[in-house]
């Protein structure tokens, strides 16, 4: 008998589990349930079920931004949306920032910015390195991401990337 990798019994997992949630309860869902199944699948880099489970946490919270799952959700689907809506990934996140500044630290800019610029999104990610950068001057987890972006954006070839990246003071080697 054929045995399936691993992954993939996970990803059938979390589509199994994308189908069955609203069944549970009358419709409703449990956001932190949904939450957790969301990192889950952004622990196997699936981004479009992680994607739809915090947006479907989110959906059930509302607009209650005191819920104790609103910020894992909303941080998980800023996380999500950088592989699958790098634009929504940013403007999320400084949304986020301005509206509630202490569930977005230095790591969390770093965080995103840096995957960001991993998937070849250097507009998003400058934008929100500028913005961690103002927000946290002198952060050194902010200014290893921005020599990193570097790097990157050489890699790619992106001469408008690395022509703002030396305007926030970063320079290739």
């Amino acid at each position: 008998m054929r045995q399936r990798p691993a992954r993939f019994v996970t990803r059938l997992a979390l589509l199994l589990s994308l189908v069955g949630l609203p069944a549970c309860g009358g419709g409703s869902i449990d956001p932190g349930d949904a939450t957790d199944l969301g990192y889950k699948a952004l622990g196997v880099n699936d981004f479009a079920s992680a994607k739809l489970q915090f947006d479907a946490a989110l959906k059930e919270i509302g607009e209650d931004t005191t819920h104790e799952h609103y910020v894992r959700a909303k941080l998980g689907a800023i996380t999500a949306a950088c592989k699958t809506d790098p634009e929504r990934a940013e403007t999320d996140l400084l949304a986020l920032a301005k509206a509630m500044p202490e569930a977005v630290t230095e790591r969390t800019y770093a965080d995103i910015a840096g995957r960001l610029g991993s998937a070849g999104n250097f507009t998003q990610a400058i934008a929100l390195l500028e913005a961690g950068k103002q927000r946290f001057p002198g952060s050194a987890s902010l200014d290893g991401i921005g020599k990193k972006l570097v790097k990157e954006a050489e890699k790619a070839g992106d001469s408008g990337a690395l022509d703002a990246l030396a305007g926030l003071g970063y320079a290739g080697d």
